[in-house]
């Protein structure tokens, strides 16, 4: 059973793509929905998060506002390195064992790592192909501002702080353009299973 770690920029759609995925029988692994959930009170990032960047981002109940937490590192590079390096241990070990399990289980087409810090978090080593979901730049942003509800310039300055078109290319043993409505998605990944 192939592993495939499934990156790409955000505003990409690799969500969509992902739910294609897990609809022709793949298992998912959501780094996105491990990250969040590693820092929540209690859980292993949480005490190093507030350590770093103060009471500031927190709730009344103490939890991590991560809106107020985006707002600080998506403008910061230095922040967002120091975030980065503070979850990506803990995500890591979670994929890790999620792949095991799933892998244990046997009954999937194929493993999907959706993460879209896969390359940053170097979980490409964990891997036997990666796939990168393409979109334009401007596709992009519009799809930011409306999943987040935040203005155009936010929107560009998240994309900004991610990896470049090329690096996520040099990186990709397939590319998969979602530019362009659902069903011209949906080809491409029926051509592209068939390859596993």
């Amino acid at each position: 059973m192939k592993v495939i770690g499934l990156t790409g920029g955000t505003g990409s759609g690799k969500s969509v793509v992902s739910k294609s995925l897990a609809a022709a029988g793949a298992v998912i692994v959501d780094a996105d929905k491990i990250a969040h959930e590693i820092i929540l009170k209690g859980e292993p990032a949480y005490q190093e998060i507030i350590e770093y960047y103060g009471t500031g981002i927190l709730d009344e109940e103490g939890n991590i506002i991560r809106k107020k937490l985006g707002e600080i590192v998506f403008n910061d590079k230095e922040k967002l390195a120091f975030l980065n390096q503070c979850t990506h241990k803990y995500i890591t070990a979670e994929v890790k064992r999620q792949i095991a399990e799933a892998k244990a289980e046997g009954a999937a087409t194929a493993i999907i790592v959706d993460a879209p810090l896969l390359l940053e978090a170097k979980l490409e080593t964990v891997c036997d192909l990666v796939w990168v979901v393409y979109a334009e730049p401007e596709v992009r942003a519009q799809r930011v501002m409306a999943r987040d509800g935040i203005t155009y310039e936010l929107a560009k300055a998240r994309i900004a702080n991610q990896k470049s078109w090329d690096e996520y290319k040099a990186a990709a043993d397939a590319v998969i353009d979602n530019s362009k409505d659902l069903p011209y998605l949906e080809g491409q990944l029926t051509e592209i299973l068939k390859t596993l």
